[in-house]
């Protein structure tokens, strides 16, 4: 099996993603503003999951590509959602200016409430037995991502007093969900059901270790390395409000070694070499 670095994966997934969006039927007063922040940064993490879990199991690669441009569709609806005024109120995102602050407030929630719907529709293109699977884990999906955010905002305004086990639930829950996509989707959809409760499994454990390295990163960083307002995060209830950086990013370690762990038993030993190398992109070393 052949894998593709994630460097090299994102310029060859934007050059098709940018063919994908010619063919999207929809007014230009919402589809531009959708474009401008699928557009403005970003690593194509979980499309580089997807289509390199994909070629593992042989699927043709066009198909790998639309599902990872669907799952990129809903990732940048939710931080569209995540920027504005009354949940994280914040100016920039990957260095650009954030959507509703390059376009307008009701722009950027319409252009949001887009891609959270229109991944069903892009879905409902795929075989009828696929499009029934893809839709039916990807709804679970989308409940959790917002029941994550959801939390995430209630422990940050102090409606809540979270513990550790409710601050691991938001992690899953917001940050997990898209990855357990991702990891999953494709045994899932070639009734590999085995395969599918393992990526799963190693979906969730990578999303958690990846939402601490990356609350890590927003701590200590500055605006040049994040891209983003970093005071926005003050008031933020994570791991880091309980444990020492150093105890948060052991955990964050034991958590990515079973997702490696995982994928050595299903023998997807390429991609664990380059999963380690991205490790140091995400942590932004």
């Amino acid at each position: 099996m052949k894998i593709m670095k994630i460097n090299d994966f994102k310029e060859f997934f934007d050059r098709k993603s940018k063919r994908f969006f010619i063919f999207l039927d929809i007014d230009d007063i919402i589809k531009k503003p959708l474009e401008y922040s699928f557009f403005s940064g970003g690593k194509r993490l979980r499309p580089w999951i997807i289509y390199n879990i994909g070629r593992y199991y042989n699927v043709d690669e066009e198909k790998l590509l639309k599902i990872g441009f669907i799952i990129e569709i809903i990732h940048t609806a939710s931080l569209i959602h995540d920027d504005l005024p009354a949940i994280d109120n914040s100016e920039y995102r990957r260095g650009n200016k954030t959507n509703h602050k390059k376009f307008s407030e009701w722009q950027a929630i319409l252009t949001g409430d887009l891609g959270f719907i229109l991944p069903f529709k892009l879905f409902s293109d795929f075989d009828i037995n696929e499009s029934y699977l893809l839709n039916s884990f990807f709804s679970e999906t989308l409940l959790n991502l917002i029941e994550g955010e959801a939390l995430d905002v209630a422990f940050e305004k102090k409606l809540l007093n979270p513990s550790k086990d409710d601050i691991k639930k938001m992690y899953v829950k917001k940050t997990s969900s898209l990855f357990e996509f991702s990891f999953a989707c494709i045994p899932l959809i070639l009734n590999k059901n085995d395969d599918f409760k393992l990526l799963k499994i190693a979906g969730e454990n990578f999303g958690v270790s990846f939402q601490i390295y990356d609350d890590i990163k927003d701590k200590f960083g500055n605006f040049e390395e994040v891209g983003k307002n970093l005071n926005n995060d003050i008031n933020k209830i994570t791991f880091l409000n309980i444990f020492s950086v150093m105890e948060a990013k052991k955990y964050a370690d034991s958590l990515f070694k079973e997702t490696l762990s995982i994928l050595s038993e299903l023998k997807i030993f390429k991609f664990i070499e380059y999963l380690e190398e991205i490790k140091s992109i995400i942590e932004r070393k």
